[in-house]
């Protein structure tokens, strides 16, 4: 009976081994179940949080004529909720500039932003085309492109203007009464950019460099300060920002 217990304990065991040689104990990042699109180890599922910065320019259109580009400094944070689809936010702080080459007319803004937004890679449309898009290195790169959308607030603090003061000709003042030097409002951004995915870099596990032009209509006639009296002046106040970013990824969650 000794016997038979133990040709029956060494027959389990080699099935077990042998069963253990057939199982496989890890998952592809190729399969199916673990990539909707088809993006395998290039894919962002596995790394859905992602925190850069940037630097940019930004040019208004307000309305006075012309506007002098200035520095603007970004601060992202990226939540992938699809491969290709992500969800952000943008913290921007810089400046604004324009002026009136006619007049003494001017203004400079320091302005601090924030925004909630949404951006829907190229790669999207490649996916639900074909699924093993990522799979070609032309294909892939053309993914990274994608528009936006969102909201945000911006505040405006008009550090500096000028104004020709019509009751005393030839003089200008550098305060003028009708103007509003701080003021805060909605705006909604429209993105447009190219983000290239590196999926490993030094000691990072994944890094985007972005490159972003921003197109922002505003809710208010008050970006620049400025609002003239006239009757052709229906428009509210737009900027742009063309930027450069990079973004880490961080709070990995468990591999795949």
């Amino acid at each position: 009976m000794k016997a038979v217990l133990r040709s029956l304990l060494v027959f389990a065991a080699l099935g077990v081994s042998v069963a253990k040689g057939q199982v496989r104990t890890e998952i592809s990042l190729r399969e199916p179940n673990n990539s909707q699109y088809g993006l395998g180890e290039y894919g962002y599922n596995g790394r859905n949080y992602s925190m850069g910065l940037g630097v940019g320019s930004s040019k208004m259109y307000g309305d006075l004529a012309y506007s002098n580009p200035q520095p603007v400094y970004l601060g992202y944070f990226e939540k992938n909720v699809l491969p290709t689809v992500s969800l952000g936010w943008t913290i921007s702080v810089g400046d604004l500039s324009t002026r009136d080459p006619f007049t003494y007319l001017r203004s400079f803004n320091h302005f601090t932003s924030v925004d909630q937004h949404i951006t829907v890679e190229l790669g999207t449309l490649f996916g639900m085309v074909y699924r093993d898009f990522y799979d070609y290195y032309l294909l892939r790169l053309a993914g990274g492109i994608y528009v936006g959308t969102g909201l945000g607030i911006i505040n405006n603090d008009i550090k500096r203007s000028v104004y020709f003061d019509d009751n005393r000709p030839g003089t200008y003042l550098t305060n003028s009464p009708s103007m509003l030097t701080s003021s805060t409002a909605m705006y909604v951004p429209f993105n447009f950019g190219y983000n290239l995915y590196i999926p490993r870099l030094w000691k990072f596990k994944g890094v985007m460099l972005n490159f972003n032009y921003q197109y922002t209509m505003t809710m208010s006639d008050f970006i620049d300060g400025y609002k003239p009296p006239l009757l052709a002046n229906k428009k509210n106040d737009v900027y742009t920002v063309a930027s450069l970013g990079v973004r880490f990824y961080v709070f990995h969650p468990a591999e795949y």
